[in-house]
C-alpha cells in the first residue's frame, strides 16, 4: 500500500518559517550526519525494552513518587 504524505499548506508555511528562524539562530545544524548508533549495548537495550513494555518502568516510577513526592516532579 503506497501512501503519500501531504502537509497542510498553512502548516508547511509555519514550519518553513520556524526552520528559517532556527537556522538563523544557529539552532539547526546542516551537514552530512551518519546514521545514529546507540551507545547502549544490545543486551542492555533488550532488558530496557522489556522493562518498558511489561510495565516495570511505570511501576517503579509510581513507587518512587509514592515514597518521595518531591522526586515526582523531577
Amino acid at each position: 500500500m503506497a501512501t503519500e504524505f501531504r502537509l497542510d499548506p498553512e502548516l508547511a508555511t509555519v514550519v518553513a518559517a520556524a526552520r528559517r528562524r532556527a537556522e538563523g539562530r544557529g539552532d539547526l545544524r546542516r551537514g552530512p550526519f551518519g546514521p545514529f548508533t546507540s551507545s547502549i549495548p544490545p543486551e542492555a537495550a533488550k532488558v530496557i525494552r522489556k522493562w518498558l513494555w511489561d510495565g516495570g518502568y511505570d511501576a517503579a516510577i509510581a513507587h518512587i513518587a509514592a515514597e518521595d513526592p518531591d522526586l515526582a516532579n523531577e
